[in-house]
């Protein structure tokens, strides 16, 4: 996506509005009280602002340095629909059902600037199902079946999406608004002051020796800078950038090391203390307190980098890629030495979250320990331009994070007014055939379709919205069914044809996207795994079951995960044939069921396997390069 490239007046509008927009909810977050209308206004009204001046009209084409006249129009309009919801909130008690010639005019103008703003950020598709949602409400009459409805005016829909609390200004707008923007802004400081670099450099001397070493760095680097930015495709970019290079150095194909970066990279959303943004979304729409949530997910993110880990060694094994020259490496007490501050933060977040104060309270004291301990050492001092800068970014960033926030809120808006969240519930049972496993499936498959036009937050709600309530009819556990969403929300980052993550990671390797997109799926193949587990064996989220339960089957995964992943890359203990690899499949994969029986099954196999490959009598095949 070209933006423009903005000069003179224009860029200093910019800076200082994203500056503005960083400021006003690091206030909110840890100093004052902002009210929530001015707090949810404020959000949707800034993120347009920059979109309007930063995205040109027609999608990858250059947009100039200034702004056209069109635009300028469009950032007035922005003011005008907003600041008047602002201004009119206590009043529109006065007129509920009654609105006025303003709200339906600034209605609709705050209504067509939302759905131009999301089509220049994220493109058509997710356009098309907010419009979908919204027109909807109009022709409900002549919907099919179930999902039919009375239908309502167009001064009534405009009203609700508009003038209510429960659309555009609902709940996920509060959400950005109050925790994912100040992690944003976090993880803008973190990129500024040098912590990408820092968390290379950890995972470099701690893979000293490591068969595939720099594809170790990747896993290593990209759970830790991808447990603060909660984005993939950011943590692909700012560790990537060092990560994929090394790789390829020492002899990682071009399409397989953009894949293990994009795959590493797909699982920092899943990982405490921050997570993606979804994750606070989950924690609201679930009423579940967000240390909870990130409790819940932390052997899930575990094993999930411990599967890409083993993915990884094995292919290193497989065609003897080892690491960097020892004299390369630094040593890790002197890395430790040289950034230890940029571990306090994240140490911070977790205390104050364990403490149970607010998530966006931890992040703002994080954002405030991270200058004043960047003054530990002279090379990293954050001065005032340096601070400013990351501010600028925090804002610029939050535009692509928060494009789809209005049009969420469109479609959340729609479902609510027409009442189709049960219908949906009914829906997804009835194709489900009345089986659970089936509608597990379907969540996966939903999320990979809707994945491929929308964020992976935009896709965890509207997953949630659809598939959910159909999970919580099998009776399952209404938390673990959205943390079953907010996980399958993130298959489409590694799978063809869209796949953002895979995409991203190509383009720094220099290698071919769909075959980089083809690749990440082998390397994060857990992600399709592990929310089965959530459902059925619900003690790997720390939710019942006993201690004893949770250790046995979190056990019998450390065993089955290198077995499975050995199966997949066909190499063991030596290239291993057809017959071999299905063997260790079939094995690892009955290893991740809790039962004595499937644990017996998995150990005959893999000691009979072992056997064969002890004795040699492994295929000793020329490897290929697919």
């Amino acid at each position: 996506m070209k933006l423009r490239n903005l000069e003179g007046g224009w860029k200093k509008a910019f800076r200082w509005s994203a500056i503005a927009f960083s400021l006003l909810f690091l206030y909110s977050a840890g100093i004052g009280i902002v009210p929530t209308q001015v707090s949810r206004g404020m959000y949707l009204m800034f993120n347009l602002l920059l979109c309007f001046m930063l995205y040109p009209l027609v999608r990858g084409k250059g947009g100039g340095n200034k702004v056209p006249v069109y635009d300028i129009v469009f950032l007035l309009l922005t003011i005008a629909s907003f600041g008047y919801w602002i201004l009119e909130f206590r009043n529109y008690a006065t007129r509920i059902g009654m609105p006025n010639n303003f709200d339906i005019f600034f209605g609709s103008v705050a209504i067509i600037l939302l759905f131009e703003a999301t089509r220049r950020v994220l493109g058509n598709t997710l356009v098309i199902v907010g419009l979908l949602f919204f027109l909807q409400l109009y022709f409900g009459p002549y919907l099919p079946g179930t999902l039919a409805h009375k239908g309502f005016s167009v001064a009534r829909i405009i009203e609700f999406t508009y003038s209510s609390m429960e659309a555009i200004f609902g709940v996920i707008t509060h959400t950005f608004a109050q925790y994912v923007l100040p992690f944003v802004v976090l993880g803008a400081f973190f990129e500024k002051s040098g912590a990408g670099m820092f968390f290379i450099k950890l995972a470099l001397s701690v893979t000293r020796g490591w068969a595939g070493g720099p594809a170790k760095v990747a896993v290593i680097a990209s759970a830790l800078f991808g447990s603060i930015s909660g984005s993939s495709v950011a943590n692909v970019v700012s560790t990537g950038a060092f990560t994929i290079p090394m790789m390829k150095r020492v002899g990682f194909r071009p399409h397989v090391a953009g894949a293990i970066e994009a795959a590493a990279s797909t699982g920092g959303q899943f990982l405490p203390p921050v997570m993606g943004a979804g994750a606070f979304l989950l924690a609201t729409l679930t009423e579940t307190p967000y240390a909870q949530i990130a409790l819940m997910n932390v052997i899930p993110a575990m094993l999930y980098f411990y599967w890409v880990g083993c993915a990884v060694h094995f292919e290193a094994k497989k065609y003897d890629l080892g690491g960097l020259p020892d004299d390369e490496i630094p040593k890790f007490s002197d890395t430790l030495k040289e950034g230890w501050f940029f571990i306090v933060p994240l140490i911070l977040i977790v205390v104050f979250l364990v403490m149970g104060f607010s998530p966006s309270l931890a992040a703002f004291w994080a954002i405030i320990t991270c200058i004043v301990l960047s003054w530990a050492r002279k090379e990293t001092r954050m001065s005032p331009k340096d601070i400013l800068d990351a501010l600028e970014l925090g804002g610029k960033n939050n535009v692509s994070v928060g494009a789809s926030i209005g049009m969420l809120g469109i479609i959340m808006g729609g479902i609510v007014l027409a009442g189709l969240g049960a219908k949906f519930g009914y829906l997804v049972v009835s194709l489900s055939g009345g089986y659970l496993f089936i509608s597990i499936i379907l969540t996966a498959i939903v999320g990979a379709l809707i994945g491929m036009g929308a964020t992976q937050t935009a896709t965890y709600i509207i997953l949630s919205m659809i598939v959910v309530p159909g999970l919580v009819k099998y009776g399952v556990s209404p938390v673990i069914a959205h943390v079953v969403a907010f996980w399958f929300s993130a298959v489409s980052n590694v799978t063809p044809p869209v796949c953002v993550s895979a995409f991203a990671a190509a383009s720094i390797a220099g290698a071919d996207p769909m075959k980089t997109g083809f690749a990440g799926v082998k390397y994060s193949a857990f992600l399709f795994i592990l929310p089965f587990t959530f459902i059925y064996s619900p003690e790997i989220l720390l939710k019942g079951g006993s201690i004893w339960e949770t250790f046995y089957f979190v056990g019998g995964l450390l065993v089955g995960i290198p077995v499975l992943a050995a199966g997949v890359q066909g190499y063991f203990l030596r290239n291993m044939g057809k017959i071999e690899r299905f063997l260790l499949i079939i094995a690892g994969l009955a290893m991740c069921i809790p039962e004595p029986a499937t644990d017996i099954l998995s150990i005959v196999i893999i000691a009979f396997v072992y056997y064969l490959q002890k004795r040699g009598r492994g295929n000793s095949n020329t490897l290929t390069t697919a």
